[in-house]
């Protein structure tokens, strides 16, 4: 070996170990960086002696972070299922729950046996109005919270939409900078591509081609481009209300389109998976059809109390005021019964169309009122299949129906939750920084670069030498 070969391997040596201390003390640096992925530096021989750096490499987890991607998709969209299942039957209460709609029907039963025991009580007939109100206002109530849940999910859909817009411009910004040769350099563009992705994902359920660190390309499942060399636009336009009576389905309330396509979930061409179209699952079907549920009893209360006056002409003691929105929402007390409206209180025991108190002992409407709540009938309250309950039956199968699908809905995201965890793991196991050992191999970097460093030492002494003889 010639002098000059021994000082091009020692010199390119020492470049080699320079190069490969920086990477490993970025990467140390880096460790807890979110989305960070190892690099790692690859060489070639060169002629006379000595190697070449050909590159930096970031580390890629393959198929595995596209199983991470859907992953995060079903994830967060389970969760917002979840979420609105739960606060949904929180809402509308379980059997044993005072402020929910099955204990408010038991109260108003149970006054109404109560009245029937000594029909010219005042204190009964009081009792009986108060747990009446007491019913329409819980259904009133129960409506608003449904409809509350809905323009959550709308206002939340609008929201989404700004976001992932921003994220959509941001990333055709860094595919720009990644098409610039940029030679053997450390930097966070691949980081920052991956981690928009990552929000991206969460909302979507998208397909990503191209390398972080280079200029991606990014569609949704249905094929349509989100980002590519100009930035897709999504549109939506919030509600400023919500009511049962607007719906997606009736065109009263906004789809959602990418570039004037329409994919709202729901349609062809709509999005599967992701918070956005869990939302849109929130705001369309599960919190609408829990109004629609609200809205069959309430009906189904006002047709019972009705039909026990023994009047068609004549309302009961619950009526549904005409009027935009559900019937649960319009349900209230017939004034005719109550003596904060000009109405009568012995109404509440002999009808609303009595045009004076009957009997002094006499019962009145109250045992027709009993058993019309008591009645057997077809209905749809539970499930959208014909059943056949009483009236306060019908509540508690409600509940119970409302109950089992949060459940469920917990348990969908416990799963998603668990898988996602999984892929995490497994994507962080390929990607994912190992201090300790990063740590010894710049510690035998360190040797290299003495033993380099000796070389040259040696090589100088020996120039020094000849030069002296």
């Amino acid at each position: 070996m010639t002098f000059s070969t021994t000082m091009a391997n020692a010199l390119s040596g020492i470049a080699a170990s320079t190069l490969r201390a920086e990477i490993l003390s970025f990467n140390i640096a880096n460790a807890q960086t979110d989305n960070f992925a190892k690099r790692s530096v690859s060489f070639e021989p060169q002629t006379p002696g000595g190697v070449r750096a050909l590159g930096v490499a970031r580390a890629d987890a393959g198929r595995s972070e596209e199983l991470l991607l859907d992953a995060q998709s079903r994830a967060e969209g389970a969760s917002v299922r979840s979420n609105a299942l739960t606060r949904i039957n929180s809402d509308f209460g379980e059997p044993g729950d005072a402020d929910g709609l099955y204990a408010s029907g038991i109260r108003f039963q149970q006054s109404l046996e109560d009245l029937r025991l000594t029909p010219e009580s005042l204190s009964a007939q009081t009792n009986a109005l108060r747990a009446a109100q007491d019913l329409a206002e819980t259904f009133n109530r129960l409506d608003a919270d449904a409809q509350a849940i809905r323009l959550d999910a709308d206002r939340e859909i609008g929201r989404s939409v700004n976001r992932l817009n921003g994220s959509f411009r941001e990333l055709v910004e860094l595919n720009k900078e990644a098409r610039v040769a940029r030679g053997i350099s450390l930097d966070n563009i691949a980081e920052r591509q991956q981690g928009l992705v990552a929000e991206i994902s969460r909302e979507l359920d998208v397909d990503v081609s191209g390398n972080y660190g280079e200029a991606l390309t990014i569609r949704t499942r249905g094929g349509f481009i989100l980002v590519g060399v100009e930035a897709g636009e999504l549109a939506f336009n919030p509600a400023g209300n919500m009511s049962q009576a607007l719906s997606y389905v009736g065109g009263t309330l906004s789809g959602l389109t990418i570039n004037g396509i329409d994919i709202t979930p729901g349609t062809v061409q709509g999005l599967q998976d992701g918070s956005l179209a869990a939302r849109f699952a929130v705001r369309d079907t599960l919190a609408f059809d829990y109004g629609e549920r609200l809205d069959r009893a309430a009906v189904d209360l006002e047709e019972r109390v009705t039909s026990a006056t023994g009047n068609a002409a004549s309302p009961g003691l619950f009526v549904i005021e005409a009027g935009a929105g559900s019937s649960a929402s319009r349900l209230r007390i017939n004034p005719l019964v109550d003596p904060a409206q000009g109405g009568e209180l012995y109404r509440i025991r002999d009808g609303a169309g009595a045009t004076a108190p009957g009997p002094e002992g006499g019962e009145g409407v109250i045992g027709d009122l009993l058993d019309a709540l008591d009645r057997v009938a077809t209905t749809t309250i539970v499930s959208t299949v014909d059943g056949r309950y009483n009236f306060i039956d019908s509540l508690g199968a409600l509940s119970t129906a409302l109950g089992t699908q949060a459940l469920r809905g917990q348990e969908i995201d416990r799963s998603a939750t668990d898988a996602l965890t999984t892929a995490s793991t497994e994507v962080q196991r390929i990607i994912g920084v190992d201090t300790d050992r990063e740590l010894q191999d710049l510690l035998l970097v360190e040797q290299a670069f003495a033993a380099n460093a000796r070389v040259i030492q040696a090589a100088d002494e020996m120039l020094q030498q000849l030069l002296q003889v």
